[in-house]
């Protein structure tokens, strides 16, 4: 049976076959109809994590994700490792069920369905190896009050809500919080390109390029820690 929270969700295919979840309680989708692994792919693989990993030869590098949501970001960066050893510290205030995670189709487009299988059953508030080279530690937690550190991270993914559905964590004093939170050279990729955002990140600090967004989407930004 399913419980209230799933009651809520609602599971869709998209254009690219990935599948994704729209959330009725508050009419947003997790991600684009035209491809939810498209999406991922270009703004927090390529753009994010690649770009990174073009510029940096380290051999260990820290990710924090602001939204863990269905955990294709995350099986998606385990995917691309390009051989370097992970740390992904990710921040979920409602995580999915296991039922909801169970019919997401991600693992098996991947061909690492038992390592996405992992990535959902695992314990939260731990550190847990999903494979010799990537740890994760999911924490369910409202991303405004959560203490991130100093100079801990290397990569961000900030994919939470849209500002219009979830505006306290786009605001300025959470953009200094990750700002700070970044090492020096860290790169941030987001969805989300309005002129507002943006004054806001460049307040924190961080400088702002806008790129070609993925199908659906005419550009998205990448910040730069410099």
């Amino acid at each position: 049976m399913e419980n209230a929270k799933d009651s809520l969700i609602e599971i869709f295919k998209t254009e690219d076959g990935s599948n994704s979840l729209l959330r009725k309680d508050i009419e947003e989708s997790y991600h684009s109809h035209f491809g939810a692994l498209t999406e991922t792919n270009t703004i927090y693989i390529d753009y994010g994590y690649n770009y990174f990993c073009s510029l940096n030869n380290a051999p260990q590098i820290n990710v924090l994700e602001i939204g863990f949501g269905t955990g294709l970001n995350a099986i998606a960066t385990l995917k691309n490792s390009n051989q370097r050893s992970i740390f992904y510290q990710t921040i979920e205030l409602y995580p999915i069920s296991a039922s909801i995670a169970e019919r997401l189709n991600y693992g098996e487009i991947l061909s690492l369905k038992k390592e996405f299988d992992l990535l959902h059953k695992c314990d939260w508030e731990k550190i847990v190896e999903i494979t010799p080279d990537f740890k994760i530690k999911k924490c369910e937690a409202n991303a405004c009050d959560f203490d991130f550190g100093k100079d801990v991270f290397d990569v961000v993914y900030f994919d939470a809500f849209s500002p219009d559905k979830d505006s306290d964590l786009w605001s300025e004093d959470m953009m200094k919080n990750i700002y700070d939170a970044c090492k020096q050279g860290a790169v941030l990729t987001t969805y989300c390109c309005k002129g507002e955002i943006k004054r806001r990140m460049k307040k924190a600090g961080f400088t702002i390029a806008k790129l070609p967004g993925p199908k659906g989407k005419r550009e998205i930004l990448r910040a730069e820690k410099k």
